[in-house]
């Protein structure tokens, strides 16, 4: 895996930006809520909510996926182009190995939001797994991509878009050379539900009086952190697969290895007393993978739930 994240870590891209919050000024909250604007995965796909990419994300956050050297400018870059918040979610379709991995950013406004998009662009077409360009129509600004690994037999189709001051990314990455049509029309139906914006546009920086600012910070990362926790988890999900076809039928149906019975839906397991969320907890006896990621429920393996992470202060 290490070999994996060194290919893709050399995807790096550089951004500008032209929308940072003024000195003092406090920051905007974008509504709706940014957990509430991504699409809903197609059928087939689980949600892993144990992915490093789960969730709410601050500049710092998502600085900590960039090389070590580079990650107090690339936080310093997100905080100058205005960063306001970030959210994200991974699903896994084990049946087509396929990794979906949907995020959006927003921005203080609209310009600092098109000027990252450009930039990205620019960036990726220098780095070694870039191939081609993906196109798509009724979308603008955006721009698409085809990446691929010979090596490591992994390939990926990226669109990314701005709608009103975000910006929105969506990766399918596969053992194949099949994940285009997909993140197409997955792409398509994120643009639609996408709200016009999420700060008001009489709140941009280019539409007040603090008017709009020149390129500063050019240090940034936009595709790196997907493609590699996409990898890994189609890395983890092939592994998970193998297991699974090589675990026998279980002579209880709805039965764990642990003996732990589950509701006929899979979605909940009985204590002895009540059903208990099996998205939310992983019944005692159940078998874990190697790892500690997953839990096997007799039929697939399953995500542990993530533990949150306490509030900071």
């Amino acid at each position: 895996m290490s070999r994996v994240k060194r290919v893709l870590c050399a995807a790096a891209i550089s951004f500008a930006a032209l929308a940072p919050t003024p000195a003092g000024a406090a920051s905007p909250t974008p509504s709706p809520g940014l957990s509430a604007v991504l699409a809903a995965p197609p059928a087939g796909f689980t949600e892993l909510t144990s992915s490093p990419f789960h969730g709410r994300f601050t500049a710092h956050e998502y600085a900590a996926n960039a090389d070590a050297g580079k990650q107090s400018n690339v936080e310093s870059t997100l905080a100058h182009d205005g960063f306001v918040d970030g959210f994200g979610k991974t699903w896994v379709h084990q049946a087509t190995q396929h990794v979906l991995i949907e995020d959006v950013i927003a921005f203080t406004g609209g310009k600092g939001a098109r000027d990252w998009l450009t930039q990205a662009e620019a960036g990726d077409k220098k780095q070694t797994i870039y191939k081609h360009a993906n196109t798509m129509s009724g979308i603008d600004p955006y721009f698409g991509e085809h990446v691929a690994d010979d090596a490591t037999k992994t390939y990926g189709d990226l669109f990314a878009f701005v709608k009103g001051n975000d910006v929105f990314a969506l990766f399918v990455i596969s053992s194949k050379d099949d994940a285009l049509p997909q993140v197409t029309a997955q792409t398509r139906i994120q643009y639609d539900a996408a709200p016009p914006e999420t700060i008001p546009s009489s709140q941009w920086p280019e539409n007040t009086s603090a008017g709009g600012h020149g390129l500063a910070y050019s240090v940034g990362y936009f595709l790196p952190p997907v493609l590699i926790v996409a990898v890994i988890v189609l890395f983890v999900a092939r592994a998970m697969r193998r297991r699974s076809a090589a675990t026998p039928a279980m002579a209880v149906p709805g039965m764990t290895p642990g003996g732990v019975q589950l509701s006929p839906d899979g979605n909940y397991w009985w204590d002895g007393q009540a059903w208990r969320d099996a998205t939310q907890e992983v019944p005692p006896g159940a078998q874990r993978s190697s790892d500690g990621a997953f839990w096997w429920d007799g039929r697939t393996w399953r995500p542990v739930p993530q533990v949150p992470h306490p509030p900071t202060s």
